[in-house]
């Protein structure tokens, strides 16, 4: 089947799609009837001091938050980490009516520093007053690398993607590496309530289903209660529910044989001890420091910034670690692991042992192998964000990926129009899978790198230890990228496959191929090195 009469039209960042009736009755797109270069609603009208105004005006920032045309689209997400509630803003600002709920009785206000990347910080371009907040509490850190014996490898310097050759150009809110995930988190919830759309707390998702007939998706909470809406957003973790309704789902998460004891306090904890004085000299109110410190087969991360102390240890899986949030680890169990790899240095010791009581998990690092599926077979119901994909904390990208999962969906929904909102789903995934599976990989090379290093060519050039923020990653635009190639993915979706899609939002000149984290496991352990062994520019 070929579908020859379809337009993608770009104005002021939006996109119209006129498809051509071809008569098949599984094939047929229709316009959504609603024109999304039509004018923006403008959902509020602010007064902008002088200042901001120019700002904004040089930077590429909306100077107040627009609402495209409404698409008469019902979509119901089921939660309200970053990838839902980031979802639900989008949705909202692409015409579609929202609703969220999440299992948390509450927000949870834990947790202690998240990566986000510029690919997912174009986002606040949109968001004004939430961009400043956002900018306003980040933490712009200078990377560091050393050896558990406090020998100095590499930096302080910026992450990749800060470097000043890729700074010409960009526009928007700046990126770093590290926001407090609460502070970013509680941004982002402040944006939801001046937009009105209230999250549905203690609402736990026991199954989903769809009626393809009738054309919606739906859930069912642990009450009986059930939910429907056009479209079903299960972004509900690792843990969802919705793969029973997912074709090639594996069921199980698998351990990937490391866990991670984290911390995050009051700067004052860490700033209290003399010896972490003395190796830091640290002042709040300077750059915030980041530093690695790499082991055999392990390695830990220390940050110091105005307000918090954090820091983390990768070490093997042992029994001690679990797979919820409970912070009731002794630092001295952190530092007895460590000491089976490594001797550890007094002043990581002295660090470590400032945590409170009540601040120190120790968190499985479970995996599930890339599946290629998103959708139930009728594409109402959609994964998201972790339901979808797992990362490894080693890869600084999990967040930036569930906010583009967020972004990318919203704008396939708006362009697909109510008529064609089962196929923009499906239209969605293939426009995501292929670039979150490299981006999964990149984890395990970021691990070896860190865990399993290759001294000898570190001691030629101390460069090539730093994280790997790759540019493709980096430089990607979510949303110009749905509107780009809607059209392309939907063509696809609608043929069973017979009209190609040709992505170019993973590693230039890579060939896709599947790959499991048993494969790569083992590759490393016969001493392979993940970076060469991949085709195209990963870099």
């Amino acid at each position: 089947m070929h579908l020859d009469s379809m337009a993608n039209t770009q104005a002021n960042g939006a996109s119209s799609i006129h498809v051509e009736n071809t008569g098949k009755q599984s094939g047929v797109a229709e316009s959504n009837g609603t024109s999304v270069t039509s004018f923006h609603q403008s959902h509020k009208h602010t007064t902008l001091s002088k200042d901001r105004l120019e700002d904004c005006i040089k930077r590429g920032i909306d100077l107040q938050v627009m609402r495209y045309p409404e698409t008469g689209i019902n979509v119901l997400i089921a939660g309200a980490g970053l990838g839902g509630v980031t979802c639900a803003l989008e949705c909202w600002r692409k015409g579609h009516n929202v609703r969220i709920l999440d299992r948390s009785p509450s927000p949870i206000w834990t947790g202690d520093n998240v990566q986000i990347q510029p690919s997912a910080i174009l986002l606040l371009r949109h968001w004004p007053d939430m961009g400043y907040e956002i900018e306003e509490n980040q933490y712009d850190v200078a990377m560091s690398y050393y050896k558990q014996s406090g020998e100095r490898i590499w930096g302080p310097a910026p992450p990749m993607f800060n470097d000043p050759e890729h700074l010409e150009g960009r526009r928007g809110f700046p990126s770093v590496n590290a926001h407090s995930r609460i502070k970013l988190y509680r941004a982002f919830l402040r944006q939801l309530e001046r937009l009105g759309i209230e999250i549905e707390w203690g609402c736990k998702v026991v199954e989903y289903w769809e009626d393809v007939e009738q054309g919606v998706g739906g859930l069912v909470l642990e009450n009986g209660e059930k939910r429907t809406a056009d479209v079903v957003v299960a972004a509900d973790g690792l843990r969802t529910k919705s793969s029973t309704i997912v074709p090639g789902m594996p069921k199980d998460l698998t351990t990937s044989g490391k866990a991670i004891y984290r911390a995050g306090y009051p700067v004052e904890h860490a700033l209290s001890d003399p010896k972490v004085r003395e190796m830091w000299n640290f002042k709040p109110g300077e750059q915030p420091i980041w530093q690695f410190w790499l082991g055999n087969g392990s390695h830990n991360m220390i940050a110091l910034t105005h307000d918090l102390a954090f820091w983390s240890f990768i070490h093997s899986h042992d029994v001690s670690a679990n797979e919820s949030w409970i912070p009731d680890i002794d630092p001295a169990e952190v530092i007895t692991e460590m000491e089976k790899n490594d001797a550890v240095h007094p002043a990581i010791a002295a660090f470590i042992r400032t945590a409170p009581k009540g601040s120190v998990v120790n968190w499985q690092l479970k995996f599930r192998d890339p599946h290629e599926q998103w959708t139930s077979p009728g594409g109402r119901v959609v994964q998201l964000g972790d339901a979808a994909h797992a990362f490894l904390p080693t890869s600084g990208n999990g967040a930036t990926q569930a906010i583009e999962d967020g972004v990318t969906l919203a704008t396939c929904l708006q362009l697909g129009g109510k008529a064609q909102a089962a196929n923009a789903t499906k239209a969605y995934n293939k426009l995501r899978f292929q670039r979150v599976s490299c981006g999964q990989k990149m984890g395990f090379v970021n691990q070896q790198l860190k865990q399993h290093t290759d001294w000898d060519a570190i001691a030629k050039n101390p460069a090539l230890i730093r994280s790997r923020y790759p540019k493709w990653v980096w430089s990607h635009d979510p949303e110009a990228y749905a509107y780009e190639k809607f059209c392309e993915a939907l063509n696809h979706v609608l043929s069973d496959g017979e009209i190609p899609l040709h992505n170019t939002n993973f590693p230039p000149g890579h060939k896709y191929r599947a790959w499991s984290m048993k494969e790569v496991q083992e590759q490393i352990k016969a001493g392979q090195k993940l970076e060469d062994l991949q085709d195209g520019d990963w870099s």
